[in-house]
């Protein structure tokens, strides 16, 4: 329940935030924010998981709202928190601006600190033996071909700033990375990570990084590590059943969640995985004077010989063949399955050996040289191995009827003119998954976003996550800004976006008479090949700047377009996706917004195309339950790229005529904030 001590403790702490913030603003939604995340928290209400879906406009406060009201929770009852954006820029906000900030107001005190996936940190045992001469010796173990000289130069370059205290051990912090083959062999792994029977575990990055986690109250990760650890044992985070969860941008977990348990491996690596388990086999057992475990190679290798004859035979698009509702054909499953049966043979075989060789070394001491690049061969052999089985268990194994199946494809890609074929088995429902890891399990979990609900309702969000609508809590906050002040006009187009040719000639023509040459606007598309082709027709036309996504990054395209518009010089942008959300240009940085047309998400994807194909099988209807549920939330996003402070002033203009000539167009305007609209 919540106590009147921590209603004092949350109340003082927002009125702190109101006295002493420069350029504070009271917005009730903040309040009532902060206030239904008490609640659902310290179990006020009845027959409640203390889950929270919250969807805040932008300009709500949302973030000092979940900061200042769950920190007293949390330190009241013992539990961490756990707060997950989805991308960079949030993370940087939250540690150098917001947590510090909140630290002045909040009436408990505090400590932060940041949580990185293990492998973003060096390992400093596998540096040291990498460098060394003497490591070149058991090399080929680790590396296909030896470390070039330019590599084992960058190594001791790094081994030099490490010891020196110039580098902290964490990919992030170094200037120039290492390429991603040889950062994979000295970074931290928890296959070949020895913890506290390691020399170095004292000055080892990733468990100084740990020690902070221990000491901290607030625990700023990202959603993709959130979602390894707890997948993968919860060895990194705190046990979850300890933790309040947040997730800030939590409409991108489902498509972070369906990446994250997707399973690959392909013909190569098999081939390589086993000849490197083989070479290891022999190198332990020639030490401790045994024979070598049996690895039959040409086996193996005429198995897969036979499986990448039968992938040969598949018609493929695009260089992608997907089983129909993930049912593999029967002789592909067959070999795959006696593939399988080898290699789970071989890896008991390998764990065997690797017991033995564990006690071998307690009574009968090996060089460090040579024991330590050999403990890392076993680890690294290991971690394939069950990688590889994972893979064909997902591949072969029967889908429950009752809940949509894996999604199930191949891939080719061609290189050298070899062809190497991939497998690929991806969960198209990741709600039971999630439901285990955290829904049912963590101690509270608060789900915001500016866009969350689709169609002016939680059911989507509800679907992707496995959210049970009746065991929950959920919020949807009006925006703080007077958008009946914004004139939302429906373009009036004589093509349809469907009609391309015609579609795009009348874009550029349109656009040339509604571009202020003084104002900054942002045009989005829905295609790069629309946008290219329109940037052509226009950019020696147009009098404004023009900016297009792909000529130079995200951030120097904003910072360009700033800058123009500080000289009062007009700039335009031509953006895709990734310009429709996390853009945040105020005032008269940005006064028009133009969407070229809606953004259908047409299953492409192997999984989309799956789900899509299910549905249909249900007699459902995967454009009413996936398609424009989504297309109303990435409209809502878009438009919200104008109206970022209350003193914003503009109007945005869509090219899509469909709002006014299909059935759906209403339900897309009555979801959108109370813009004026106008339709021409």
């Amino acid at each position: 329940m919540l106590s009147d001590e921590l209603k004092t403790q949350i109340r003082n702490s927002f009125i702190a935030l109101k006295s002493d913030m420069d350029g504070f603003q009271a917005r009730g939604s903040q309040n009532k924010m902060m206030a239904e995340i008490s609640k659902t928290l310290t179990g006020e209400y009845e027959k409640s998981n203390r889950i929270l879906c919250v969807e805040a406009p932008t300009g709500t406060g949302k973030t000092f709202a979940y900061l200042l009201s769950s920190i007293p929770i949390a330190k009241a009852n013992k539990k961490k928190l756990i707060v997950s954006s989805a991308n960079v820029a949030l993370q940087e906000q939250l540690l150098l601006k917001d947590l510090p900030e909140a630290q002045k107001y909040c009436a408990v005190d505090f400590e932060y600190t940041l949580v990185k996936g293990r492998s973003r940190y060096v390992c400093i045992r596998n540096l040291i033996n990498l460098t060394e001469d003497n490591a070149s010796n058991n090399s080929d173990l680790l590396f296909n071909e030896p470390p070039q000289a330019y590599q084992l130069k960058q190594m001791s370059e790094l081994l030099e700033d490490y010891s020196a205290k110039q580098w902290n051990g964490e990919i992030d912090d170094l200037a120039r990375t290492p390429d991603s083959t040889l950062w994979q062999k000295i970074a931290c792994n928890r296959f070949t990570c020895t913890a506290r029977n390691c020399e170095f575990y004292d000055e080892c990055a990733f468990f100084k990084s740990r020690k902070k986690i221990s000491h901290a109250d607030v625990i700023v990760a990202n959603h993709d590590l959130v979602l390894a650890d707890l997948s993968t044992g919860n060895t990194v985070l705190p046990d979850v059943a300890d933790s309040i969860l947040i997730f800030d941008e939590a409409h991108h977990l489902n498509t972070k969640a369906l990446s994250h348990f997707s399973l690959s491996t392909n013909t190569e690596f098999i081939k390589n995985s086993i000849r490197q388990a083989q070479g290891t086999s022999e190198q332990i057992a020639k030490l401790m004077e045994q024979e070598p475990i049996e690895i039959d190679i040409k086996q193996v290798d005429d198995y897969l010989q036979d499986l990448i004859e039968l992938l040969k035979m598949l018609s493929f698009e695009e260089d992608v063949f997907l089983f129909n509702q993930g049912q593999i054909d029967d002789s592909i499953a067959k070999v795959s399955a006696q593939i399988s049966t080898l290699i789970t043979q071989i890896l008991s075989r390998f764990a065997i050996l690797k017991d033995t060789w564990t006690d071998y070394l307690r009574i009968q001491p090996v060089e460090k040289s040579i024991a330590d690049p050999l403990n890392n061969a076993i680890g690294e052999c290991e971690q394939h191995l069950i990688g590889i089985i994972e893979l064909f268990s997902s591949f072969l194994q029967t889908d429950d009827a009752s809940k949509s199946p894996h999604s199930r494809w191949i891939s080719k890609n061609i290189a050298n003119k070899k062809t190497n074929y991939s497998l690929h088995s991806a969960q198209t429902d990741i709600s039971t998954n999630l439901d285990n890891l955290i829904w049912s399990k963590a101690a509270g979990c608060i789900l915001t976003s500016a866009t969350l609900s689709s169609l002016g309702s939680f059911d989507r969000l509800n679907q992707q996550l496995g959210l049970i609508k009746s065991d929950n809590q959920y919020l949807r906050l009006p925006s703080p800004f007077a958008f009946d002040q914004v004139d939302f006009v429906i373009a009036k187009f004589d093509a349809a976006p469907q009609q391309v040719y015609e579609h795009t000639q009348e874009v550029a023509r349109q656009l040339l008479q509604r571009i202020n040459a003084n104002e900054g606007s942002l045009v989005l598309f829905a295609s790069n090949k629309q946008m290219q082709l329109v940037a052509d027709l226009v950019e020696n036309k147009l009098e404004p700047h023009l900016l297009v996504q792909g000529e130079f990054s995200k951030k120097l395209i904003l910072e360009k377009h700033i800058n123009l518009r500080k000289k009062n010089q007009g700039s335009v942008i031509f953006g895709l996706d990734s310009f429709a959300e996390g853009v945040d240009l105020k005032g008269d940085n940005l006064t028009h917004v133009v969407i070229v047309k809606l953004r259908f998400s047409v299953p492409t994807s192997p999984i989309d195309k799956t789900l899509a194909g299910y549905l249909e099988s249900q007699k459902r209807n995967p454009f009413m339950e996936i398609s424009l549920p989504d297309a109303s939330l990435k409209l809502i996003q878009a438009c919200g790229r104008l109206i970022r402070t209350e003193t914003d002033t503009g109007k945005i203009t869509i090219f899509d005529n469909r709002l006014v000539t299909k059935f759906y167009g209403k339900q897309l305007l009555a979801a959108l904030p109370n813009y004026n609209i106008v339709t021409e």
